[in-house]
């Protein structure tokens, strides 16, 4: 195992996302905050990304209209995003992508030094999701096809390496577990394992296999899974993935770590900056300073 610092740093948010698409089938149910974050890690002589977030400012026109249409919110750049936690983008040496959607995968510039992994079904597929015919476009509404032909671009550089199912101990304590078929071709989960101080044991992040808490515990903690709304595969997929989350981490919901989810201020430590974003301590490898202010 290993030991790394871990912290879920809100970058943008959406105050009026569906509750139908947060959880299937509750249609007419109104609307909820949710927030876009991503994760960051640092130990083991690494500092490691899960996703990358997405940039309006600079990724083209089309990112634009996606940010627009979703009511995305309140964005700020990784260069001020990380700085809250002490980090800058040019010290991120890994990047791992869940999935290619654009909230998570359209700023691949923003990491210079960074060497990239998604798997290679999740590129593939996209690209051929986008070869298809006018009439199957709905499949790609959270796609920015610019980012699939960055990411081919990374590939032929050398820079993203294109994975082949689960993965054991990519770098020290880091595995990655995929799941075909549901959310997207090949959404992975990363796994992390500590192996001292309050943070001992296993993590999971899931990615956007779960928006929220809700969607494992249940709509009022019924213990019937309810997945998220929005799948290219089955929806049965991401049922099973949830099994396999609780497994991982022993059946503790607070090691799902879910990017999406507004209830990471409340579960862990956590501050607002003056920008109105969130930042989460999860936890502290030894020898760490809290950045809490």
């Amino acid at each position: 195992m290993a030991n790394y610092s871990m912290w879920v740093l809100e970058y943008a948010h959406v105050p009026t996302q569906a509750i139908g698409s947060v959880l299937a089938g509750q249609y007419n149910q109104g609307v909820r905050l949710l927030a876009f974050g991503y994760m960051v890690l640092k130990g083991e002589g690494h500092t490691i990304m899960i996703d990358t977030g997405l940039n309006p400012v600079d990724n083209g026109e089309y990112i634009k209209f996606l940010v627009q249409r979703d009511n995305v919110l309140d964005w700020q750049p990784p260069e001020k995003v990380l700085a809250k936690v002490g980090i800058k983008p040019e010290e991120v040496d890994t990047v791992i992508l869940t999935h290619a959607h654009y909230d998570h995968m359209d700023n691949l510039t923003a990491f210079k030094n960074a060497h990239f992994y998604i798997q290679k079904r999740e590129l593939n597929d996209w690209i051929w999701a986008a070869s298809l015919p006018e009439r199957y476009k709905s499949m790609l509404m959270a796609i920015n096809p610019d980012d699939l032909v960055y990411a081919k671009k990374l590939v032929d550089e050398g820079r993203m390496t294109l994975l082949d199912g689960d993965v054991d101990y990519l770098l020290p304590g880091i595995s990655l577990r995929t799941v075909y078929d549901s959310h997207t071709f090949a959404s992975q989960m990363v796994v992390i394992e500590n192996s001292e101080g309050s943070g001992q044991g296993k993590w999971v992040n899931v990615g956007d296999l779960a928006y929220v808490r809700d969607n494992l515990t249940g709509i009022d903690k019924s213990g019937i899974f309810n997945p998220i709304g929005l799948a290219v595969g089955a929806q049965y997929n991401m049922l099973k993935a949830y099994d396999q989350m609780l497994e991982i981490t022993g059946g503790k919901l607070e090691r799902v770590i879910i990017g999406h989810e507004t209830d990471n201020w409340n579960l862990y430590s956590t501050w607002q900056t003056t920008d109105g974003l969130h930042v989460s301590e999860l936890n502290l490898a030894p020898g760490e300073k809290s950045r809490k202010a």
